[in-house]
């Protein structure tokens, strides 16, 4: 299952012990990423978020799986799971038309 992760550190963050943690941080990510379970992360223009797209059995084994990341675990940061399906819409809208490319 593909999962979104918003990741946002928060405004009363203190910035000196989340730059103690980056290392260990990057390297979890790094890792998470030659696992495969890391498919894509992103910046954005956005104040804080760091996007991410994982790939998770469940959402709570996304969850459990990411909970241990430094800055996350010490309150630094949020996250916020959402699973990806495939957008139906179409589908319902157009099911009687043909269905070619």
């Amino acid at each position: 299952m593909k999962i979104l992760i918003l990741w946002r550190v928060k405004e009363d963050a203190d910035f000196s012990k989340i730059e103690a943690m980056l290392l260990e941080e990057e390297r979890f990510a790094w890792r998470s990423y030659l696992s495969d379970e890391l498919r894509e992360h992103y910046e954005s223009d956005m104040p804080t978020p760091a996007i991410s797209i994982i790939e998770a059995e469940s959402l709570n084994a996304a969850k459990e799986r990411f909970q241990d990341l430094p800055i996350l675990k010490a309150g630094l940061m949020t996250a916020e799971y959402f699973p990806l399906r495939p957008f139906k819409n179409w589908e319902v809208l157009f099911k009687d038309e043909e269905k070619t490319a």
